[in-house]
């Protein structure tokens, strides 16, 4: 008789302790430079700011913490600890390098001025193809959750779904940035005032928005559940539609054309409905509590 392999146990996913670790040292760090910026008065903007450790720490710390959560959520296997610990790793020693970067007061992005620095963002690249990998990769696995409400099902995997698509869109930003260095231009910069990263940036955390709002929903007993999640995801949607679109005609977030003002006048209508939602069966919810 042959060996059977060992089995997962359904009842033993838990959040991994290196990734609930790696999440509580990124938010620390982003806050703490949030902190050293105010402190010292710096600007929040040009290549060189500390905003770069206070965004990418917090951000990267609420991914890794959504990330952890979710491996509770999937059906296990056997290497998702050693996935989930790598990837927290990856996120730390990315978050790690931008940080030094900004010690040291050169770019952490575009910067090739010396071999010391082409080496540190090829080795950022590698980072972030790994973790984008990653992503994608669970982001199928979200095709089998555990049995759970339809609303946080379709939170999950959507917000999942979207923050791989700003994955890639954070890896087009670098190429094009790239391309638009070497033509003179600047590489944050397309077109006349197109801001490369803010596609990027848009449905980054969509994985956090859309889950919350499926967990206020059951908290709150809303019978329509399903349709605030469909409507927050439309409003999601759409807001990265927005904001492709002004980047690509080279124009500033909101320096609106008829185009990009009906699009932003859509994410308006589409967020409504949660909002009112959430309103009434909140009014309900309390005044059936007094």
């Amino acid at each position: 008789m042959q060996p059977q392999p060992p089995s997962v146990d359904l009842d033993q996913q838990q959040l991994s302790p290196v990734a609930i670790s790696v999440t509580v040292v990124l938010l620390a760090s982003g806050l703490i430079h949030l902190a050293i910026l105010a402190l010292l008065g710096s600007t929040w903007h040009g290549p060189l700011s500390f905003r770069k450790p206070v965004l990418f720490g917090i951000s990267s710390g609420l991914t890794m913490w959504s990330i952890a959560w979710l491996m509770t959520q999937l059906k296990p296997q056997k290497t998702d600890r050693m996935l989930v610990d790598s990837l927290s790793l990856a996120l730390l020693i990315e978050v790690a390098i931008i940080t030094l970067q900004t010690w040291r007061g050169v770019a952490s992005h575009f910067n090739h001025s010396t071999a010391v620095d082409a080496a540190i963002e090829f080795s950022m690249l590698g980072l972030i193809l790994y973790v984008t990998g990653g992503i994608i990769y669970l982001t199928w696995r979200t095709c089998s959750l555990r049995e759970m409400e339809p609303a946080m099902a379709l939170a999950i995997r959507s917000g999942m779904g979207l923050l791989a698509l700003s994955c890639l869109l954070g890896i087009a930003t670098s190429v094009l940035g790239e391309a638009s260095r070497s033509m003179g231009g600047t590489p944050e910069i397309w077109g006349k005032a197109g801001v490369l990263k803010f596609p990027h940036g848009v449905a980054l955390h969509a994985i956090q928005m859309l889950p919350i709002l499926a967990w206020m929903a059951q908290i709150l007993g809303l019978k329509q559940s399903v349709r605030v999640v469909q409507s927050a995801l439309g409003a999601q949607c759409l807001f990265l539609i927005y904001a492709v679109w002004q980047t690509s005609r080279g124009r500033e977030r909101f320096d609106l054309d008829t185009i990009g003002g009906g699009i932003l006048l859509l994410v308006a209508v589409f967020s409504l409905y949660p909002v009112l939602a959430f309103l009434f069966q909140g009014l309900a919810f309390f005044r059936g509590k007094s």
